[in-house]
C-alpha cells in the first residue's frame, strides 16, 4: 500500500579536495511490502528532470535500486562490495557508469525512517566521486489532508 509522504533528499558528493551538498524536499509516497520500502516521486526543475518519476526500491541492507523513468531513463543500483554499471541519462547524454556500493544503513520501517546510501562512481575503474545520499521519509498525517 501506498501512503503520501514528504521525502528529504540530501546527498553530498566528494571529488578529490571538492565536496558539494544538495537537497531535495518532495511530496512523493512510501510503500512496504515485505522486507522492501518503495519511494516515489516527481523530479522537479531543481533536478533538472522535471516531469520523469522517479523509484526507489530498498531491500534491507543488501541492495537499493534507484529507477527514473520519463524524458531522462536511468537504472543505478547500490549493493555494498558489488560494482554495477548505470547508463545515466543526464537528460543531455548518457554516461556509462559504474557504481561501486559501499554501504547502506537502512532505518526505515512501514512507518518511515531513514536510509543512507554511500558508493562510489567510477568511469574505466578510474574513480570520479564518492557519493553519501541520506533519505528521510515521514508519512503525511492523512487526518490533515484535503477531503
Amino acid at each position: 500500500m501506498k501512503r503520501p509522504a514528504v521525502i528529504t533528499i540530501r546527498a553530498t558528493q566528494s571529488a578529490g579536495d571538492e565536496e558539494e551538498t544538495t537537497e531535495l524536499v518532495t511530496e512523493g509516497n512510501f510503500g512496504w511490502q515485505g522486507e522492501r520500502a518503495f519511494l516515489t516521486y516527481q523530479e522537479t526543475v531543481a533536478t533538472g528532470f522535471e516531469g520523469d518519476t522517479t523509484t526507489l526500491r530498498i531491500e534491507g541492507e543488501e541492495r537499493a535500486t534507484l529507477l527514473r523513468f520519463g524524458d531522462s531513463r536511468t537504472r543505478l543500483v547500490v549493493e555494498p562490495g558489488r560494482r554495477h554499471y548505470c547508463q545515466y541519462d543526464t537528460g543531455s547524454g548518457v554516461l556509462e557508469l559504474e557504481i561501486v556500493g559501499r554501504e547502506i544503513q537502512n532505518r526505515l520501517t512501514a512507518e518511515g525512517g531513514e536510509v543512507v546510501l554511500i558508493y562510489h562512481i567510477d568511469c574505466n575503474h578510474a574513480l570520479l566521486a564518492v557519493n553519501r545520499v541520506q533519505i528521510s521519509v515521514r508519512l503525511r498525517d492523512q487526518s490533515f489532508l484535503p477531503q
